[in-house]
């Protein structure tokens, strides 16, 4: 029998290398950054095909405006309309936007803009990451949950039938247009979903300030956020654009330090385990802000159990997202078996545990290396 004869017969050669592929990402943050945005293309370079993306909802109120900062003598502008929410997280409407891209054109010099909440953002971000390897992505969040979380960090998704944000890549925006203007047509159930983010961000921002270069400022988040609630929590009161602008640079300290969330960016799924699950097994008729909440108060309520936080602590997180107007308790209907099943099929699972973030000591700080074997899931819910 004839054997292949290699000529090399030494030891195993190691080689490592590192990558040029650091991204930039500009962040224009206040009243009318959607205006900087034929600015920000010229500004990356950008090719003449542009394909907005956005949903009905926003459409009605933002499209024809951010239209208006295209010129079309320097680009071939496209829209494409995607359902509402989750709906439009799925591998059709990815295969759908890939096609629309290729019937026109595109390649790896052009854009894709995502106009919308979350759910465009992900959805867009997929495309843009594997068409061609790697269109521009810009995304100009119009709800307040996608301003301060969904729209920074560079995490893309769609849903699969197991659970949400099954399949999906890390994959930068080369700009995000955070423009408090857009948040005053959004709907009041909106807008308080975004409170419940915001709290995430109080929860962890001692444990934040420690590991990273963000500073905390005379007064905490959790102090500035209770009284915006106070206040009736409305888009117009600056403590509200103070909040916003908090949250952004604490996750962008957070992701410039573990971009690919290998170690302090888990922190960020405070109250996402739960929260995840329950949009899954309650049909995506739970809101994910609603469905945060709901998580941030179950993860309180097992760190008091396993004495990390005190009572009067739960107490506080509950009173915060009760008087926002947001649910505290699982809705009555929701199976607890399909929440446990959900939570099995999160991607925060590694064998046969799942790394949860608890609150440590006071509200503020967190422990984000919680090893929670699945069989104790229950004590989530």
């Amino acid at each position: 029998m004839m054997r292949h004869k290699t000529r090399h017969k030494g030891p195993v050669i190691t080689m490592l290398w590192n990558t040029a592929l650091e991204v930039r990402t500009r962040v224009a943050v206040g009243a009318g950054a959607r205006t900087k945005l034929s600015a920000t293309l010229h500004q990356i370079g950008a090719g003449r095909h542009v394909l907005v993306l956005c949903q009905p909802s926003t459409a009605v109120h933002w499209l024809r405006d951010l239209l208006a900062h295209l010129p079309s003598e320097d680009y071939q502008v496209t829209t494409l309309e995607v359902p509402d929410g989750e709906a439009c997280k799925t591998i059709d409407w990815l295969v759908r936007i890939w096609e629309h891209l290729q019937e026109r054109g595109f390649d790896r010099q052009d854009t894709i803009v995502a106009l919308g909440g979350g759910s465009v953002s992900d959805l867009a971000g997929f495309a843009a990451s594997t068409y061609m390897r790697g269109l521009n992505l810009i995304i100009v969040p119009t709800s307040l949950l996608a301003q301060v979380d969904a729209a920074i960090g560079g995490k893309t998704a769609i849903n699969l039938p197991a659970g949400k944000n099954l399949a999906g890549t890390f994959f930068f925006p080369r700009a995000v247009l955070a423009d408090q203007e857009i948040l005053s047509t959004v709907p009041r159930e909106q807008l308080v979903a975004g409170a419940a983010e915001i709290l995430k961000y109080a929860l962890i921002e001692e444990t934040v300030a420690k590991h990273t270069d963000y500073d905390m400022g005379p007064k905490p988040l959790l102090d500035i956020l209770d009284k915006a609630i106070d206040d009736g929590f409305e888009i117009e009161d600056p403590g509200i654009s103070g909040l916003i602008t908090s949250c952004i640079k604490m996750k962008l300290y957070i992701v410039s330090r573990d971009p690919k969330e290998t170690g302090l960016r888990r922190i960020l799924n405070l109250g996402h385990t739960l929260g995840h699950a329950l949009e899954k097994a309650g049909d995506f008729k739970v809101s994910h802000g609603e469905a945060v909440g709901i998580g941030l108060v179950h993860a309180a309520r097992l760190a008091e159990k396993q004495k990390r936080i005190k009572k009067t602590d739960v107490e506080r997180v509950k009173d915060i997202l009760f008087r926002a107007g947001l649910p505290i308790e699982i809705p009555k209907g929701v199976s607890k078996e399909k929440l446990i099943q959900a939570m099995e099929h999160d991607k925060k699972r590694e064998g046969e545990k799942i790394i949860e973030v608890l609150p440590q000591g006071r509200l503020g700080s967190v422990d984000f290396e919680v090893s929670l074997p699945l069989s104790e899931l229950s004590k989530l819910v």
